[in-house]
């Protein structure tokens, strides 16, 4: 007897004002098998499983779930049909616990109907063994690290029994230990019969946990191949319909005085005694697994958290930086590991985005000089090549990549030297990130000099010309590019200092 889908798109069409994000999309998931989605950004991937998961309503086509045609009119109906989705944005709550986050709106009751805590605490603690965690029941989620809110998210998942789990980006902010134990997960969910929808723009990682892969472009389905049969530059040439580079070719510079130095600076039990050097023209990596500090140490630099002890000096002077205003006004900027909570102002306008940071030069008497406003937006609209209709339109609306632009676009504008990128292209995918290396190629070429923290070793050593090597808050090494391979990072990254 033939194996049925538990899923069926069926010439599927969706349109918003303008855009056609599906065209006439046939696709088949099935249970015990992880499907791979792929696209660019704006593929139409995050479009289909919002009308999988009830999100959205398609305009036409059919879908048939378990036998069945079936119309979700809401999220909840999905849910409670059994398909689950893990989001690449956390939607966990700050103030409530783990266990709380996990069976948030299907709280355990007692026969008196009050709240069951034992059974919540014990069933919680069963899950987070299950995943390998180290994080309690009663832990309240704000002080958990982002990696650990992404590994309740899953937790909450698994909680719910669903015969559909989809998961956007899941790995996209956890550790390489963590990713093994997701992995994990994931292959006792198939042994369940579990249909699973995977989409990364970690194409690597594909071929460890996938079985197949389809690939959408501009709203259409182009194939669906198993993932024996293809290979990385295979898959590339499928989602961007053309050759593309992976990296940008860096000649290595040789440093002769540093613009920015860093001198034995500590913060707390963040990191100690941390000292780089980064020379004009420059881009340096900062590489670490999660929990080193490297976020701690750019965010010091930016006044966000200063640092507590150590010298920073910009241009061979010493400078004490105590908030961000401060840095910004001497020419530094950063852009955060989050760029939809602390990078974007979402509700904003791009042009509002783009603005920000400079926008008090260009206010008189509390007005601002909207022609300036206007044609300094659109000018870098146009030199990043931020794909948006127009810099009035509200910034949530953009993919990843173009809100990653819109960041990059505020501080070029504001006249930075020296920017500071914390996992500058996480959650972009290959097309937009290639596009991404070359602004920060041609901000060095133009003088400009970069400090960059990535979790992707490939991409740092396709990006810099010097890396330095965290572990435990403590710098481990430095080298050359040429001097290093994935292994000796990873061999450094987990050597600490005694």
């Amino acid at each position: 007897m033939e194996k049925q889908p538990m899923i069926q798109m069926k010439h599927i069409v969706k349109e918003f004002p303008g855009v056609k994000a599906l065209t006439d999309v046939n696709l088949e998931f099935y249970a015990g098998e992880v499907h791979a989605l792929l696209g660019e950004n704006g593929a139409g991937k995050s479009t289909l499983i919002k009308i999988i998961s009830g999100v959205y309503k398609k305009d036409s086509g059919e879908m048939i779930y378990e036998g069945k045609t079936c119309n979700f009119d809401n999220a909840k109906q999905a849910l409670d049909s059994g398909i689950s989705v893990i989001h690449q944005e956390l939607s966990v709550i700050p103030d409530l616990t783990v266990a709380e986050n996990i069976y948030l709106g299907r709280e355990p009751k007692q026969k008196n109907g009050f709240l069951d805590k034992t059974r919540m605490k014990k069933e919680s603690q069963d899950i987070l063994s299950m995943l390998g965690l180290k994080i309690k029941p009663n832990d309240l989620v704000k002080k958990l690290s982002a990696a650990e809110k992404q590994m309740v998210e899953i937790a909450r998942a698994i909680s719910q029994n669903a015969r559909v789990v989809i998961m956007d980006e899941p790995t996209s902010s956890i550790s390489e230990q963590e990713v093994e134990a997701l992995f994990r997960i994931i292959k006792k969910l198939k042994e369940e019969k579990v249909a699973i929808i995977y989409i990364s723009h970690r194409l690597k990682e594909l071929f460890t946990i996938a079985d197949k892969v389809s690939i959408l472009r501009d709203g259409c389905y182009i194939k669906t191949v198993p993932m024996q049969d293809i290979d990385e530059k295979g898959l590339v040439s499928l989602m961007v319909g053309r050759e593309i580079k992976t990296y940008i070719d860096r000649s290595g510079k040789t440093i002769e005085k540093p613009v920015l130095e860093l001198i034995k600076v500590s913060r707390n039990k963040a990191f100690q005694n941390v000292s780089i050097e980064v020379g004009q023209g420059e881009i340096v990596g900062i590489a670490g697994l999660i929990g080193a500090g490297r976020t701690e140490v750019l965010r010091g630099i930016f006044g966000a958290e200063p640092f507590e002890d150590g010298i920073m000096k910009l241009y061979q002077k010493e400078v004490r930086i105590e908030q961000p205003m401060q840095a910004i006004e001497r020419g530094i900027g950063l852009v955060p590991e989050d760029r939809r909570m602390q990078g974007v102002m979402l509700k904003k306008s791009v042009k509002d985005n783009i603005t920000l940071p400079s926008v008090k030069k260009k206010t008189k008497m509390g007005f601002v000089d909207v022609n300036w406003e206007n044609k300094s937006s659109e000018e870098y609209i146009q030199k990043l090549k931020i794909k948006t209709p127009g810099s009035n339109t509200v910034s949530k609306n953009l993919s990843g990549g173009n809100q990653q632009k819109i960041v990059i676009a505020k501080w070029l504008l504001a006249g930075s030297k020296i920017l500071l990128l914390d996992e500058p292209t996480r959650g972009i995918d290959v097309g937009a990130k290639f596009e991404i290396y070359t602004l920060m190629n041609q901000f060095t070429k133009d003088g400009g000099s970069i400090l960059v923290v990535s979790s992707e070793l490939p991409e740092l050593l396709g990006i810099c010309d010097r890396i330095y090597v965290m572990c435990e808050g403590r710098i481990t090494g430095c080298l050359d590019n040429h001097e290093l391979t994935e292994e000796v990072i990873m061999h450094l990254a987990s050597t600490a200092v005694s």
